[in-house]
């Protein structure tokens, strides 16, 4: 029986949509046929990975003859984007997260979500690692019933990235947004429970994205983050994250 090949257009191709071309060629039955990436360099190495891709001038272009899109553009993109597939040609859609950085657009998400009509997933890639794959199989017997969970993560310097963009608050959205939107997912997912009382505290030394911009060099930089929050169902949980730079 002959099996359609699923087309798919791709919005952002640096590192982490580099990685998806990768993986797209590994899926039997999967072809990457559109990729929008402004940045020269960006797209030389994406076209050499995905060589029979049609390389476009504008995101509205990659829905062309597709059948999915998927998004790895800067946070702070994603949301407009979105916006636009669904004014151009709604289609599935694969995210990176967030889906938007600046909590005044929550209403515009909103208003995206009760009107799109195909469905959209957000790129939580931390629940399919063995690790923790193997923690949500084990935690429930292992424990009796989880009533405490502390997620702590002690990250690498800043990745380096198209223009520095992600060094910016103003771009990712700031630590908690940009990675601990992991921590928030898995605790939900781990205690099958939603927060219903949060309290966030953290602070950033300088800000290191700027000076690194401005003088050329790395400098050392580190923004810290501690969030406690209370689960429904009596559940207690908090991530920390200390995220060198």
């Amino acid at each position: 029986m002959d099996v359609r090949t699923i087309r798919y257009g791709v919005i952002g191709c640096g590192m982490m949509g580099q990685e998806h071309l990768r993986n797209i060629a590994l899926v039997e039955g999967a072809e990457v046929a559109a990729i929008y990436e402004p940045d020269a360099g960006m797209a030389g190495i994406s076209a050499a990975l995905a060589p029979g891709a049609r390389m476009v001038a504008t995101p509205e272009e990659a829905l062309d003859g597709v059948d999915c899109m998927l998004i790895a553009s800067p946070n702070h993109l994603h949301l407009g984007q979105l916006e636009a597939i669904a004014a151009t040609r709604p289609l599935p859609v694969l995210v990176e997260k967030p889906l938007f950085t600046v909590p005044a657009d929550a209403a515009r998400l909103a208003a995206f979500a009760r009107s799109y009509p195909a469905p959209v997933w957000v790129a939580m890639e931390y629940r399919y690692m063995p690790p923790v794959a193997a923690l949500l199989a084990e935690a429930g017997a292992a424990t009796g019933g989880i009533a405490m969970l502390t997620i702590r993560e002690h990250r690498f310097p800043f990745l380096s990235k198209v223009g520095a963009w992600n060094r910016f608050n103003r771009n990712s959205g700031g630590t908690f947004v940009e990675k601990c939107c992991h921590f928030f997912d898995l605790m939900r997912l781990i205690l099958q429970a939603d927060p219903v009382r949060i309290m966030a505290s953290g602070g950033r030394k300088g800000d290191a994205g700027a000076l690194h911009v401005r003088r050329g060099q790395p400098l050392p930089g580190r923004d810290l983050g501690r969030r406690p929050r209370r689960q429904d169902r009596g559940a207690g949980a908090g991530p920390g994250s200390v995220l060198a730079g």
